[in-house]
This record gives C-alpha cells, sequence and structure tokens, in this order.
C-alpha cells in the first residue's frame, strides 16, 4: 500500500499558513514609500471594525484606497495561479506544468496587443482590457481542447504539445502587433503588462477577480478525489467510476477562468503554477484534499511579499513583479529538472 509521506500534519501546516497570511496582509500594508507604520495599520484596522471613531485621513487612503485591495488580490490570483498550477500538473500528468500551458497567457497577450493597436490605446487595468485578456484566454484553451481532443477524450500528450503550438502561434501575432505599435508609450505599456503588475488595483477592480477565483478555485477543490484517481492512470481512474473526459474539460475551463481573471487583473506573472504545488508536496504530501488549499494559501503568500519586494526595491519606481516571480521560478525550474533527471537514472 502506497501511504502518502508527510512533515507535518496538512491541518497544522494550513492553520500557521493562514496564520502567516493575516499577519502577511497587515504588514504589508506597512511597507512602502508612504510614511506608514505597523501601528498605523491596527489603528485603520480598529476603525473598520467599530473600535474606533477617528483615523488619519492619509493612513485611510495609502491604506485602505490602495495598499489592502492590492494584497487582497496578490492573495487571490497568487493562490489561484498556485492551484491551476497544481491541476494542470495532474491532468498533464507533467512536474513542469503549470496555468500557463495552454498558451493561456499567449491568448490573453495575443487579444490585447491586437486590441491596442486598433483602439489606440495603451494598457491599463481597465475593463476594456480585463475583458480583452478574459476572452484571449478562453479562445487559446478552446482553440487545446477543440485540436487536442482525441475521440472523445483528452490524451495529456497531446494537450501539451498542442497548447505549445497555439502558444507559439499566438506569441507571433502578439510579437507582429506589438512590433507595429507606431506609438512608443503604446508598445512599451503592452511590454510592461507582459511583465506582471499590480499597480493598477483599486477596489473597483477587485471584487470580479477575488470571486471569480475563489468559486473556481472551490470548484476544482471538490474534484481533488479524482484527480487522486487520475494520478493512477486514466484507465484505472475510468475503471473505479472517475468521468475522466468529463473532469478534465471541466478542470480546462476553470483552470482558463482562473487564469483569466488573474491575467486581466494583474497581467503575465509567471511561474508561481509551477513552483508552489512542488514546495507544498514537500509539506503536506501528493493528496490533493492537501494539496489545493495549500497551494492556494502559500501561493497569495509568496505573491503578497513578491508585490512588496516589486513597490520598494527600486522605490519610488516600481518593477514589474513577474520579473521577480521569474528569478525565483527559473533556478527552480532548473532544480525539478535535475531532480527528475536523477530519478530516471
Amino acid at each position: 500500500m502506497n501511504v502518502d509521506k508527510r512533515k507535518v500534519p496538512a491541518s497544522v501546516f494550513l492553520l500557521v499558513a493562514m496564520g502567516i497570511t493575516i499577519i502577511s496582509l497587515v504588514l504589508v500594508c506597512a511597507v512602502g514609500a508612504a510614511d506608514v507604520t505597523f501601528m498605523d495599520v491596527c489603528d485603520l484596522i480598529r476603525y473598520k471594525v467599530g473600535m474606533s471613531e477617528t483615523v488619519e485621513k492619509s493612513t485611510y487612503y495609502i491604506v485602505w484606497d490602495l495598499r489592502f485591495p492590492r494584497a487582497l488580490v496578490a492573495i487571490f490570483v497568487g493562490g489561484g495561479l498556485a492551484v491551476a498550477g497544481a491541476v494542470m500538473q495532474s491532468i498533464t500528468k507533467n512536474v513542469m506544468a503549470d496555468s500557463y500551458i495552454l498558451g493561456i497567457s499567449s491568448g490573453a497577450l495575443a487579444f490585447v496587443s491586437v486590441g491596442a493597436f486598433f483602439l489606440g490605446q495603451s494598457i491599463t487595468v481597465g475593463w476594456k482590457t480585463s475583458f480583452l485578456a478574459f476572452l484571449g484566454s478562453l479562445f487559446a484553451v478552446f482553440m487545446v481542447m477543440t485540436i487536442g481532443g482525441v475521440k472523445g477524450n483528452i490524451g495529456s500528450t497531446r494537450l501539451v504539445l498542442t497548447g505549445q503550438a497555439i502558444s507559439i502561434t499566438l506569441n507571433a501575432v502578439s510579437q507582429y502587433f506589438i512590433y507595429t505599435s507606431v506609438a512608443g508609450n503604446k508598445s512599451s505599456s503592452i511590454v510592461t503588462w507582459m511583465m506582471g503588475s499590480l499597480a493598477g488595483v483599486r477596489w473597483e477592480n477587485v471584487w470580479i477577480t477575488v470571486i471569480g477565483i475563489a468559486l473556481c478555485v472551490g470548484v476544482l477543490m471538490s474534484f481533488a478525489r479524482a484527480f487522486d484517481l487520475m494520478a493512477l492512470g486514466d484507465d484505472t481512474a475510468t475503471t473505479l467510476g472517475v468521468d475522466v473526459a468529463r473532469i478534465k474539460r471541466f478542470s480546462l475551463v476553470l483552470v482558463a477562468l482562473i487564469t483569466g481573471f488573474a491575467v486581466a487583473t494583474s497581467g503575465i506573472i509567471g511561474l508561481v503554477g509551477f513552483m508552489i504545488p512542488h514546495i507544498v508536496r514537500v509539506f503536506v504530501g501528493s493528496t490533493h484534499k492537501r494539496v489545493l488549499p495549500a497551494a492556494f494559501v502559500i501561493g497569495g503568500i509568496f505573491l503578497m511579499w513578491m508585490d512588496v519586494l516589486a513597490r520598494t526595491i527600486l522605490d519610488p519606481q516600481e518593477v514589474p513583479i513577474g520579473i521577480f516571480t521569474a528569478l525565483c521560478g527559473g533556478p527552480f525550474f532548473i532544480w525539478i529538472l535535475r531532480k527528475n533527471i536523477k530519478g530516471e537514472n
């Protein structure tokens, strides 16, 4: 019998991680160019829960209107991408997979770059950019499912190869329209958006992302047992009563929705969905009932602090957050690759 070994109980790990999330949420709201202290953030919390009648207007604006919604979105975007990555690694049976493996980010970028070219606008976080990115994400997954499906089922290898082909094609479309953008600021804004940023997050564009990702993650977590059985092989899972084709298709749509919400709000933030599932498996094992919630919490913590680094390291200038996730993800990718090569020898 194969026992899922883990270093700490999943419930303990989650409780500790959730505590770290709450503490981090307060701390990141106190870090930045403006002179706001930890106690200022605590004063605002007391004001919001009715334990205090006054709060400094500057503190209210900086913390509540700027930093808190940004941190909240970081939690859900980071957590959503981590869960999506774990699901993609399960569906494709590929340890190198993440939420962008099906060309989802390429679809979002292609639609945004084409839209910016024809609409003559710079890329900002707004409903037009969000809608185009979301539509592009769904288009990419639709193409992958249409081309990659085999006799009503979805072969893992063909799925990955189809995703790569779609990604290459859509990247070519993006590069053409970025290159032919006459206005320099338009092209520059697209490039910045490609590297990811939470700078444009405000309360008006928070709730669609938060609620959308939360609902999709909740549904994916309900498939945890099916993912465990699919890890034994599609034929075995089918014998045990899992509708593999339906679970895969539905999961792909949910992954596309999560990634679409994330990309529409924050641009393309890579490698979160690749790294975090591997990290949490070290602590809680490989059972998806434990991996998925743990990945969500750790992904949120990770992206919150990456965002702090992005907005403080060259203060007052802000660096795209995707640069720092890539700096973490690149060496991690090499480590996983070397680990798997040694395991095969």
